[in-house]
Formats: structure tokens, sequence, C-alpha cells
């Protein structure tokens, strides 16, 4: 599961209550059917919240649970100068320059993001309420280890 932080943004908490024990559900099931169609011994674990990081990113979903550093950023992507869409990135508008320590062979172009409407930044929230979150997705979704690194800011947030 990712893109978490944008779903609880949109949907809220309690619709992805019922969508991970709905779906979870429907894994397990899954698992059983495939398990005895191959005999199989049935898996022990079936889900998971990892970072994911780059997947999701270029999918613009915020990676597993975590928040964004701020709505809207630029992500950065190194591409081969001799790629076929350097030309048409270049039409597009985007700001394409030298990588450097690699300046004769690969560019760096700038692509604008924004995260979403509504959806919170890390400054937004405490390291406990991540925690919570992170603890939320264990209970119901996630038979691994959630992956999250949390952290307290200072500004923003009020932790009293």
């Amino acid at each position: 599961m990712s893109g978490i932080a944008q779903f609880i943004s949109k949907r809220g908490l309690n619709e992805l209550k019922i969508w991970s024990e709905e779906g979870y559900k429907a894994i397990r099931e899954h698992d059983v059917r495939f398990s005895d169609y191959f005999a199989t011994p049935r898996s022990i674990k079936v889900t998971s919240v990892k970072p994911s990081g780059t997947v999701s990113l270029l999918a613009g979903a915020t990676p597993g649970m975590h928040y964004p550093e701020s709505r809207f950023c630029i992500r950065r992507v190194r591409i081969s100068k001799a790629s076929p869409l350097i030309p048409n990135l270049l039409l597009a508008g985007y700001h394409i320059e030298d990588c450097v320590g690699d300046e004769v062979r690969t560019a760096v172009v700038d692509f604008p993001v924004d995260m979403g409407e509504n959806v919170r930044s890390l400054d937004k929230l405490s390291m406990w309420e991540q925690l919570s979150l992170a603890a939320f997705l264990q209970r119901y979704w996630s038979d691994n280890q959630v992956s999250k690194n949390a952290e307290e800011r200072e500004h923003g947030v009020d932790n009293d």
C-alpha cells in the first residue's frame, strides 16, 4: 500500500480502515484459493506498507505512509542526453541542465510536483500522530512490519 497520506486527505481515516479490512480479507481469500490450487502452504504474511520511494513518486503518490515535506516540490530526474525524450521535454518547457559530474552524458530534468490539495505536510504532524498511523496500519492492514521514519518537527506543531 502506498499513497496513504493522500488517501487520508481525500477520503479520511475511517474509509482507510474499511478499505484496509476489506482488502486484507480479499487477499487472504485469494491466498487460500491459490495455495490450495498449487498444493502449497498458505502464506504467513501477505500485506505490507513499505516506503516505496521512487516507484510511488513516479506515479505521483506519496511513498508508503509518509507525508510529504511540502505540498509543492521539484522532482529532479537524471536522464541520458542521448534519450529521445530530451527534445520533447525541451519542447514542453521543462528545465533541463547538465548533471554535475557527468556533464557530457547526463542531463537533469526538473518536474514540478503537486502532492495534492489538503495533503498535510510533515511540519503539520507530530511524531505521535505519525506513530499512531503506523500502529493503525499495523492493526488494520500490514502483517509485515510497517516501515516508517518518524521525526518531531519544531515548527507548526503544538506538542503539549
